[in-house]
């Protein structure tokens, strides 16, 4: 699974925090959260339970894609 890096990126601009941030709260390396949203890593357990635990308004869906969606997304922008 990919992470919807456009979501993810607009609901902690919108909070105010920076990436590190949300690292610290989501529990994991500065390093790891970066590789996901930059797409060169997928997206394991560890990460999508710390979205879902620091986003608990949000539906897994619109938080990742299954493998591939990644790809279909950025073509239709």
């Amino acid at each position: 699974m990919f992470i919807n890096d456009k979501k993810v990126k607009e609901k902690i601009m919108i909070i105010g925090w920076s990436q590190n941030e949300l690292a610290r709260r989501m529990q994991l390396p500065k390093g790891t959260l970066s590789n996901v949203l930059l797409g060169r890593r997928g997206a394991g357990r560890k990460v999508i339970s710390g979205l879902l635990r620091v986003f608990p308004e949000e539906r897994l869906e619109d938080l990742v894609y299954m493998e591939g969606r990644k790809e279909q997304h950025a073509c239709n922008l």
